[in-house]
């Protein structure tokens, strides 16, 4: 039958995958309570399996991965070690115990409700943007943490430099040995062949030659527990429960507080690898995961844990690879590994007695050999140089000063790696002169010829990028030349679309290029401020009365522009009667066209045509202005934001196109201000070509050369931004 084939296999994986975790709980609680907190090892080793239980099962039930093992895990297990090593360090005898379980069910705590809260705001992605030699230093830091506890724990004690310096205990180092070969041995297999019965087999072998190793020497069992070969006694121990009236009152709170430090690289160090878990994952089993559900899943469970006086945990890849690799096809596997765990907390203490502290700590070197491996020695083929000596830097300091000098060194990079990416990034994104710019505002030809004469007066410079004190300064450097220059502009405007912030260095930098702008007699102006942008602007001084105009976009910025050199040109401009005599052939050619035309009157917010009218006729401006926008009227879908496409003056055409090719009304024309309008109906065309086909020739000649100069306009305007934008990248 398939079902109980599939069943069958279920079990046998999380069997297989059962075996390597509980010497990995085992190992994990060892490494933990080592020196003074040795003689609680069974309430240790009871807290870890409570954990393999509860988040194995909290996994098989809603994880977002089904095969995912979950557990204790490597990756937070070493800054674990860290903390109690810390509070055996500081604290009295007598409140030793208590303070250790006390700050282990904070550090539960903080995992929990962070990582919670993290993913029930779906800001779990919010990890990846940890640079990669950060998280390859601090994963390489817990690998070498794994290998040094992992020693430490074949040995039967904490090892450190100073523990070396004054020589090992007597046996130690023949213990030591075996750890290190059973671990180089395990790491070598694993690396040699990725069979799922490797790491298990490797397990039990160790066991079995530690065992003959001991019966050749003539110890027994009793001997070689008293020798640190052997757990020793173990009789079956509840967890020790933080929140006891006993521990809570029994706990140096001074010293929990010195480990707040710790606890954060715990709840870093756990996001991080449960991220890269997800990930890893995803690739491996072919499984899509959630990292906000496992997040917000992970961090119910770890809650529990706290309450509960189990130890904190994540996602395991190795043991969630080998769970696929072993047949498993469904969550019944993690069913099987939770209960698993709760009877070897029921009744494994007389096995547990029988596991060799060797095996124990080679487990962890392996574990450790394999990160050490893959995050300082491997990534020098995927980073640069730099970027690996940030990963070695954060291994030498965690060597020679502990976990958290390592952390601080990692958030120092992440600060680093910011600013020197920020700087490489130029602040200009482009620089163009106005005549270069796509504006939309359609002017008559001899406003064009006004406005291409005074288009290098206004310099648009389009800004990216975080502004802070070195690119504000690059900035500031870069466009004080052009403002000392012969043909220094008249304005200089900055766009800030692409700036998502500034900080208060860059407002002084501004105000500074407002002061060399102000002495070579040219203006400043904004464009695109967000709202955190003008405040941090208006604090620096920049934006002062009297100071640089604030416009919308760029758009605006040069109509303004636009209008500003228009008015300063004090000759009229050609009526449209004239200038249709001139293009024409003749005020009788533009006489006899006009007849067919007939005269509106709009006011300022009147509708031309709507989108998706009729076309029923074309129109000229003579007088005021109009703008031709979507999203707007009766053709507008519901919820559509309006956008201007084009702005017409006097002196330019509407509606043709859509006339001459009978498509309905592409955009809403309204007007801007009082404007007169001719109307050509299609009746009246008809009649014109009917009477005068010379006339409407020369008419529609006139039209087809005013969409050809639009047209060519753009297209130089187009290839302008390209280059500049080609030039920038």
């Amino acid at each position: 039958m398939p079902g109980r084939s599939n069943a069958l296999r279920d079990v046998v994986a999380g069997s297989v995958v059962s075996l390597v975790g509980l010497s990995f709980y085992i190992s994990a609680a060892t490494l933990l309570f080592q020196g003074a907190l040795a003689p609680w090892l069974p309430g240790a080793i009871a807290s870890a399996l409570v954990s393999g239980a509860l988040l194995s099962a909290l996994g098989a039930w809603r994880g977002s991965q089904p095969l995912a093992a979950l557990g204790p895990e490597p990756a937070t297990v070493p800054v674990l070690a860290a903390i109690t090593a810390a509070v055996v360090a500081s604290t009295a005898a007598p409140a030793v115990l208590p303070t250790a379980v006390v700050t282990l069910g904070l550090a539960a705590l903080a995992i929990g409700v962070s990582w919670w809260a993290v993913g029930r705001l779906g800001a779990g992605n919010l990890v990846r943007f940890i640079p990669y030699p950060v998280i390859g230093g601090f994963l390489a830091s817990v690998g070498w943490l794994l290998l040094a506890g992992g020693l430490g724990v074949a040995a039967g004690h904490p090892l450190g430099w100073a523990t070396l310096a004054t020589g090992l205990a007597p046996g130690a180092g023949t213990r030591l040995a075996a750890g290190l070969a059973i671990g180089a041995v395990m790491a070598w297999g694993t690396a040699r062949s990725p069979h799922v019965g490797v790491l298990p087999g490797l397990i039990l072998l160790a066991c079995v030659v530690v065992h003959a190793g001991l019966l050749l020497a003539g110890l027994d069992l009793a001997a070689a527990a008293r020798q640190g070969w052997l757990m020793g006694p173990i009789t079956s121990a509840l967890p020790h429960w933080p929140l006891a009236p006993a521990m809570l009152s029994g706990a140096d709170w001074a010293v929990v507080g010195q480990q707040s430090g710790l606890i954060l690289s715990v709840v870093i160090v756990g996001a991080i690898a449960l991220l890269l878990s997800v990930s890893s994952l995803e690739a491996a089993i072919g499984e899509a995961g959630d990292v906000n559900h496992d997040l917000r899943n992970l961090g119910a469970g770890n809650l529990g844990c706290a309450l509960l006086g189990g130890m904190l945990g994540g996602v395991s890849i190795s043991r969630s690879i080998t769970n696929r690799a072993a047949g498993a096809s469904s969550r019944l596997s993690g069913w099987v590994q939770a209960l698993i765990a709760l009877l070897a907390l029921g009744g494994a203490g007389p096995v547990l007695a029988l596991v060799p502290r060797p095996m124990l700590g080679g487990l962890l070197v392996a574990i450790g050999i394999g990160m050490l491996k893959t995050w300082l020695l491997d990534s020098r083929a995927r980073i640069s140089r730099p970027e690996h000596a940030t990963v070695v830097a954060m291994v030498g300091a965690t060597a020679l000063f502990g976990f958290l000098p390592a952390v601080v060194i990692g958030v120092l990079a992440c600060c680093v790696d910011f600013a020197v990416a920020s700087a490489r990034l130029p602040p200009v994104r482009q620089r163009l002169p106005r005549s270069a710019w796509p504006g939309k505002v359609e002017h008559s030809p001899e406003a064009r010829q006004r406005l291409a004469a005074a288009g290098s007066g206004l310099q648009i410079v389009v800004l990216q990028g975080v502004l802070f004190f070195g690119s504000a300064t690059r900035l500031v450097d870069g466009l004080a030349p052009l403002l000392a220059g012969p043909g220094r502009p008249r304005r200089l405007l900055l766009d800030f679309q692409r700036v998502p912030r500034i900080d208060s260095s860059a407002g002084q930098a501004l105000l500074k290029l407002g002061r060399l702008a102000q002495a070579a007699g040219a203006g400043i102006a904004y464009s695109s401020l967000n709202p955190a942008t003008r405040r941090t602007l208006a604090a620096a001084g920049c934006l002062g009365p009297g100071g640089p105009g604030c416009f919308a976009d760029i758009d605006d910025a040069v109509r303004a522009w636009d209008d500003e050199v228009l008015q300063q040109n004090t000759s009229p401009a050609p009526g449209l009667d004239d200038w249709l005599a001139q293009e024409l052939g003749g005020a009788n050619a533009a006489q006899a066209v006009l007849r067919h035309f007939d005269t509106l009157q709009l006011a300022a917010g009147d509708v031309l045509f709507h989108q998706g009218d009729a076309p029923d006729a074309l129109y000229l401006v003579r007088l005021g202005r109009l703008s031709a926008r979507m999203g707007v009227g009766a053709g507008a879908g519901a919820g559509d934001a309006p956008v201007t496409l084009r702005t017409v003056q006097a002196g330019s055409a509407l509606g043709e196109m859509g006339l001459y090719r009978d498509a309905l009304r592409s955009a809403t024309v309204v007007a801007d201000e009082a404007s007169e309008v001719l109307r050509l109906r299609r009746a009246g065309l008809q009649a014109l070509e009917a009477e005068s086909p010379a006339h409407a020739l020369a008419l529609q000649r006139l039209l087809i050369r005013q969409l050809a100069s639009r047209l060519d306009q753009a297209s130089a305007q187009a290839v302008t931004l390209a280059q500049g934008e080609a030039e920038q990248g």
